[in-house]
């Protein structure tokens, strides 16, 4: 369980990261365009072109994260399904263990038995 909690904190922390750096990247791009604007005489004609551009360029990005993220998540899920099967693997493995383990206890009980009975027979001679 150790492991899909450092897994799971790892993968929020990309997304987390991701986000930021995306809100940086479109403040900064739309602050940047604007001045541009401005300085340009604020023809509007020019400054909608440059709003559509700056949209579409939006639109690539946007969707270019939303397939990472999409990647990132069947990645997860798959990496939590592998988690079950081996967290299934090991409690069986654990409830093979602890039948080994009573199996030796009782052939431990039952050497020594056999030493006593053996310890005896000798005694008897």
């Amino acid at each position: 369980m150790n492991t899909k909690q450092i897994f799971f904190n790892a993968a929020t922390v990309c997304m987390v990261a991701t986000a930021v750096l995306m809100t940086q990247a479109i403040f900064n791009g739309s602050a940047i365009a604007d001045q541009r604007g401005d300085a340009a005489g604020g023809d509007l004609r020019q400054r909608i072109a440059d709003i559509e551009d700056r949209q579409d360029e939006s639109d690539v990005e946007f969707v270019l994260v939303d397939r990472s993220l999409a990647d990132l998540n069947a990645r997860i899920n798959t990496n939590d399904t592998d988690i079950l099967k081996q967290d299934g693997r090991l409690t069986d493995l654990a409830s093979n263990v602890r039948a080994v383990e009573k199996r030796a206890k009782v052939m431990q009980a039952q050497h020594r038995v056999l030493a006593e009975m053996v310890k005896r027979m000798a005694a008897r001679d």
